[in-house]
């Protein structure tokens, strides 16, 4: 029966018989509310002896010393969110290599997101329960049957990953699958997507001073760029800037969304700017603008047509659309595609595991059922 681990003794001995294995299954189990998520047991086997330690009674940072060595690997189930727990509590500031077996299985056929529970029986043929899931971890002494719970987490994630990663072997992507498991588990920060006039649906409903106050206001957001770092405006906030034209840092202040380190570093300088675009804005400087619309058939035939190479050309590599292609992944290609990228060369934009899988196989579909006629192939 498994015990929770809360001595530091107790941990140090874990510590020792886990040395220098090559590889580490881990778990965790954390309660989440308004002031944050609390750590409360951390899972770990070596593929041998498994532990399970009481993350709200030791310091875990001389585990992370054993087990973070950045020869060993990883394997987790999706570990989104318990990666950054765990190198927060093992004092690790990059993971070591790892495989997440929800994304590996993710690249071996249709299905994504998948509990554990869900790939054991597939992979394994073993039926277990989920009976203590919204349990109170926080709770000490743990019930013999929640610790029971915790650890049969790890228990089946050894006999996962040899099997899933025979399977990937097979098809070459075991590598893709490492740097995909990186990427969901600990994405990297999105790229600040500079504003521009047609960021903003609803600009058509300026008139002359507001029109001439937004393309003040994003000038001086580009030309500001650093200093604002990392402070950044939202669209509907700027468009709520220049709908209000404050006068005053503290009416600034006031409009919700608004950052307040954006108020604070340059809330008079952008007050002032916006007044004096607004004065000096002539009508004839600023016509009335058109209103974008929300759909037109171009734009219609060529979501169908991403829609329709995104689960093609899965299909055809037998990987799960929902991991390979999200929506947020297939609007990137949009943009990419009118921005003047040729179709065949799409998956060139996106990350380099991505591009590798899907490149030679979105390239030959695209070829043999080009898009419709709108938006031309490049020769």
């Amino acid at each position: 029966m498994p015990s929770l681990l809360c001595t530091r003794a107790q941990l140090l001995a874990a510590a020792s018989s886990l040395e220098g294995a090559p590889r580490y299954y881990l778990d965790t189990e954390f309660e989440s509310s308004r002031e944050g998520t609390t750590l409360c047991v951390v899972q770990l086997s070596d593929g041998r002896s498994s532990f399970l330690f009481d993350a709200l009674a030791l310091d875990l940072a001389p585990l992370g010393k054993i087990v973070g060595r950045p020869e060993a690997e990883w394997v987790l189930h999706a570990g989104a969110q318990d990666l950054p727990l765990l190198q927060r509590a093992l004092g690790l500031p990059a993971p070591p290599p790892l495989l997440d077996t929800q994304v590996a299985f993710g690249l071996l056929g249709p299905e994504a997101s998948v509990s554990l529970a869900y790939l054991v029986y597939r992979e394994l043929g073993l039926r277990t329960t989920k009976a203590h899931q919204t349990d109170d971890w926080k709770r000490r002494p743990l019930p013999a049957s929640q610790l029971a719970y915790a650890a049969e987490d790890v228990a089946h994630l050894p006999a996962l990953h040899a099997r899933l990663t025979a399977r990937l072997c097979a098809q070459q992507r075991l590598e893709l699958a490492r740097a995909a498991s990186l990427e969901q588990c600990l994405p990297p920060r999105s790229a600040e997507v500079r504003l521009t006039l047609e960021s903003f649906r609803h600009a058509w409903q300026l008139d002359a001073p507001r029109q001439a106050a937004l393309r003040w206001l994003l000038g001086f957001l580009e030309d500001q760029a650093e200093r604002l770092e990392p402070v950044t405006l939202e669209p509907k906030v700027a468009l709520a800037i220049v709908q209000r034209l404050p006068t005053h840092r503290d009416e600034l202040a006031r409009l919700k969304g608004l950052p307040r380190r954006f108020a604070d570093q340059v809330g008079q300088l952008v007050c002032d700017g916006l007044q004096a675009a607004a004065r000096g804005a002539k009508l004839e400087d600023y016509p009335p603008l058109e209103p974008p619309p929300y759909a037109t058939w171009d734009e219609l035939r060529q979501r169908s047509w991403l829609e329709a190479m995104r689960v093609g050309v899965c299909e055809q590599l037998q990987v799960a659309p929902d991991l390979v292609l999200p929506s947020r992944q297939l609007e990137e290609l949009r943009r990419a595609w009118r921005s003047g990228v040729a179709p065949e060369r799409l998956p060139e934009q996106l990350t380099p595991w991505r591009a590798e899988l899907l490149g030679a196989a979105w390239t030959a579909q695209a070829k043999a059922a080009p898009p419709p006629g709108v938006f031309p192939v490049e020769s």
